[in-house]
């Protein structure tokens, strides 16, 4: 059981370069003709590139690891330290599984979030711009949504709560389904849960991220940020357009 479970890293390549940067440190001796005169007897098996080259690869593992674990480990590129890195990759995880100190859990993977969400919240997330990421995934919903209920003219929090209104639509006019009528209590629950979570997540999420001063989303908190609205986009991408019967 490897450390895969809990860090998005490809386990194999990264013990790869924690033993390749030990071996590139390890102390060969130096040949004579290579020698000078009353200097040291030995030097490091790879050349100060190959070692500077593959630290830096080991250096963002131990970033990635360390920051998943968040326990105040103070790490340093060391010999030491490195081999503590290969045995977190190897065994952290299970070791501190059979100790009880994790809470087995599903895992949300950000790619398998509604498309409308990942597909504009990526470009950003992958440069760690967590607030964009949000942001944008937020402005995609709603102008899906627009298109959708064919309401260019709505802001957002009119918008829901015209969309998904419990009261018949005006002729002409497009209301979104979730289910029908025949149980009325489940379809007054459940276009009143639309209605809520989507003025939340404009008023609650996205309006205080045009504020100067607001504080920046952590990572764990932009991505349970994002499952949200993504929640959100399924509803609305299940929903049946039910259209106002013009007058005849």
């Amino acid at each position: 059981m490897l450390a895969a479970r809990i860090v998005d890293v490809d386990t194999e390549w990264a013990i790869e370069q924690c033993r390749e940067w030990l071996r590139l440190q390890e102390r060969v001796p130096i040949p004579d003709d290579e020698r000078e005169p009353h200097g040291p007897k030995t030097r490091a098996r790879g050349t100060k590139e190959e070692r500077n080259r593959v630290g830096n690869r080991v250096r963002l593992v131990a970033d990635t690891v360390w920051e998943k674990w968040n326990n105040g480990y103070r790490w340093t590129l060391e010999a030491g330290d490195v081999r503590s890195l290969i045995f977190e990759l190897e065994e952290g995880y299970e070791v501190r599984e059979r100790l009880g100190l994790l809470s087995p859990g599903p895992a949300l993977a950000a790619d398998t979030l509604h498309p409308w969400v990942w597909d504009a919240a990526r470009p950003h997330w992958e440069s760690d711009n967590h607030d964009a990421a949000v942001w944008a995934a937020a402005i995609n919903v709603n102008t899906q949504l627009k298109a959708k209920a064919e309401r260019p003219d709505l802001g957002e929090t009119k918008l829901v709560q015209e969309v998904f209104g419990t009261s018949p639509p005006e002729p002409g006019k497009v209301r979104l389904r979730l289910c029908d009528e025949s149980n009325p209590d489940l379809f007054k629950d459940r276009h009143i849960g639309a209605i809520m979570l989507g003025q939340g997540l404009f008023s609650g999420v996205r309006n205080p991220l045009n504020h100067v001063g607001a504080d920046d989303l952590t990572e764990q908190e932009a991505l349970e940020t994002l499952a949200a609205w993504s929640l959100f986009a399924r509803w609305v991408t299940q929903a049946e357009v039910v259209r106002g019967e013009e007058p005849s």
